[in-house]
């Protein structure tokens, strides 16, 4: 236990001392985080309040609907241009961002657990983009946005009886989610610092959280307890950007000149910049915990792929007769 508490200690006072550096790290992938997570509260609060839940359903005329988009176009073309390149800057920073910079920030708070410059570190997540996009694909295929994605979209289009026949296999899904997270835990950073495949690292992974099950779980609940993993994300994810598309919503109706627009523009950059800082923030504040408690958990530990990559020990040659 006491180890633990220090590991924490150890990265609070990391984060600190460190935060110019590592910042960026952190709050690049957190901004792009927080402006898709905005656009898609505001898509699902939309599509409920459209939906026969509460009575709003009504028939889309889709020929309607593009002839409005194209008449749009064509009148404002040089506005169409900007909100295409922006949207397109927002999906390559929202894909590109999270493995490079997730990469970037385990190698560089390594480097400095072990006192050597964390220069090349940003080269150095280039390098890991795709083996941990790759694990991106795998765990968010059960994450609690996917889920939720599915849950809202039976919800919407089959109705309540359908909801609650699927809720059982919904809610299995979501167990089996949870336990493959947490037997995941390590598998990122078996693929940055170890340089192991996929299938190893989540193989070391499983058999390290096994092999170490109370130092684990005693990591997560002091997580829970500081509230870095959970309070803190949900807040940022979910709170501030609903609050920002409420007040938003609230200007835009009050102004309709360029003046108003520019406001509310100024308004939202601003606190997706302090949501994005808060992130980054926590984001290599848990960072460091993993890394840390990862270091320490396999400072001893000879993994699968060192004993299949490792050279075969000579016999000892018998001795020669006199």
């Amino acid at each position: 236990m006491q180890n633990i508490k220090d590991i924490v200690s150890k990265a609070w006072r990391v984060t600190q001392q460190h935060l110019k550096s590592l910042i960026w790290y952190g709050s690049v992938p957190a901004f792009f985080t927080v402006l898709v997570s905005s656009v898609y509260i505001g898509y699902q609060y939309n599509a409920f309040r459209h939906s026969a839940l509460f009575g709003n359903q009504s028939e889309t005329d889709l020929v309607a609907e593009i002839s409005r988009i194209w008449e749009l176009v064509k009148h404002h073309p040089k506005l169409t241009l900007a909100l295409v390149v922006v949207a397109l800057i927002v999906f390559v920073g929202y894909v590109l961002s999270p493995p490079v910079f997730r990469g970037t920030l385990i190698y560089a708070l390594n480097q400095i657990e072990k006192e050597e410059s964390i220069e090349g570190s940003f080269q150095f997540g280039v390098r890991q983009f795709f083996p941990l996009f790759e694990f991106g694909v795998v765990t968010g295929s059960f994450s609690i946005v996917t889920l939720f994605s599915e849950s809202s979209f039976i919800l919407r289009w089959w109705g309540e009886n359908i909801f609650f026949v699927a809720l059982p296999i919904l809610l299995f899904i979501a167990m089996v989610g949870l336990i493959a997270s947490f037997l995941f835990t390590y598998a990122e950073y078996f693929i940055v610092l170890k340089g192991l495949g996929l299938i190893e690292s989540i193989k070391e992974s499983a058999l390290l959280v096994i092999g170490n099950l109370k130092k684990t779980i005693l990591v997560f609940v002091l997580m829970l307890l500081i509230g870095a993993r959970v309070i803190v994300n949900v807040l940022l994810v979910l709170f501030i950007p609903m609050g920002l598309i409420v007040v938003t919503s609230y200007f835009a109706t009050i102004f309709f000149t360029t003046a108003g627009f520019i406001i509310i523009g100024i308004f939202s950059i601003l606190v997706l910049l302090v949501a994005a800082y808060l992130m980054g923030l926590f984001n290599i504040f848990t960072t460091a915990v993993w890394v840390f408690a990862f270091n320490m958990l396999t400072e001893h530990e000879i993994t699968v792929a060192q004993v299949h990559h490792s050279e075969p020990v000579p016999a000892p040659e018998p001795p020669k007769e006199a």
